[in-house]
């Protein structure tokens, strides 16, 4: 497979992911607990019941959404995941540890426009790029089951002890941090993925975009800090083990996020995009299928159209 990257992990990781994935791993048991989690759980057993339950986007099926997602694994280097589409509340998860799919849930589009709905790719493209799937879904599914562990948090709650459990839901929440700042990164500033966020927490979309603060809404995190004389977010998510928020809250997230894009290792980030050639968001595609063709060919080696000499590849 040829890849186009521009963004490495190491470009985007968030300390606290990185800290508390450390910290996971120190555990003793972590390993063992894998191990029997990925013998149990099948990723063909979910593959299977997205194949008869969703529908699969591609060139040839809802391709104006399906194209969202190309440019976005060429950016980043990944393999590019099977993309599903099924009802559900406003919201997309990637899935499958072995064979990764990302799911969008249709309410995502009453909410978003385009461009968000991208954002929103981004982000969870990014959880592939820092290899979280496979703890994330042992997560999800202690999060998901908790009061009732059946099924797989049955499985996950037998085979984790308390300790792995309470380090793997605090990494999971801190893992979101990694994957805003691949979504800001790839999006080539915050303003899409702070906008969604906004949306996906009631702002309509329909209302102009002067309506809306980000800098007052970060502001409510500071009061917050203030109100729980707590400045440190590490510290804030630990003690919300108890809580069933799977992500960091929407005003301390927010204003990560922001403190992210004016970051001088956010601006290096984007020194970089632009000295590879892709800007962040804008990597050559095939106007056919979409997805991203290397600049030196003359015919799309996926769906076989003639790129002409707009790739430079006539030269």
């Amino acid at each position: 497979m040829t890849t186009f990257t521009s963004f490495s992990i190491n470009d985007i990781l968030h300390p606290l992911d990185l800290a508390a994935r450390q910290q996971l791993e120190k555990i003793p048991g972590l390993q063992a607990a894998t191990t029997k989690y990925r013998k149990t759980i099948a990723d063909r057993r979910d593959r299977a019941w997205l194949l008869s339950n969703a529908i699969r986007l591609g060139p040839h099926q809802v391709p104006d959404v399906h194209k969202l997602l190309p440019p976005i694994c060429a950016a980043f280097g990944i393999e590019e995941p099977e993309l599903y589409l099924m009802p559900g509340q406003a919201n997309a998860l990637t899935i499958g540890h072995s064979s990764t799919s990302i799911v969008i849930h249709n309410e995502l589009f009453l909410a978003l426009p385009e461009d968000e709905v991208q954002a929103v790719l981004a982000h969870e493209c990014g959880h592939i790029l820092a290899e979280h799937v496979l703890y994330r879904q042992m997560a999800l599914a202690l999060f998901n089951g908790m009061g009732a562990l059946s099924g797989k948090a049955g499985i996950v709650a037998t085979v984790l002890s308390e300790p792995l459990k309470v380090a793997l839901l605090d990494w999971y929440r801190k893992s979101e941090l990694t994957a805003d700042r691949a979504a800001v990164a790839f999006m080539g500033g915050p303003e899409e993925l702070q906008r969604a966020l906004f949306h996906l927490h009631g702002i309509p979309k329909w209302l102009p975009k002067e309506q809306i603060s980000y800098p007052a809404f970060a502001a409510q995190a500071d009061e917050f800090d203030a109100a729980m004389r707590e400045t440190k977010l590490d510290r804030f998510l630990l003690r919300q083990l108890d809580s069933k928020a799977t992500h960091p809250n929407p005003a301390l997230r927010l204003r990560e996020i922001q403190r992210w894009a004016e970051s001088e290792t956010f601006r290096q980030v984007m020194a970089i995009a632009q000295a590879n050639g892709t800007g962040g968001t804008d990597p050559a595609a095939c106007s056919g299928c979409g997805r991203p063709v290397r600049t030196d060919w003359l015919y799309c080696q996926r769906c076989g159209k003639d790129l002409g000499p707009a790739t430079g590849a006539r030269s």
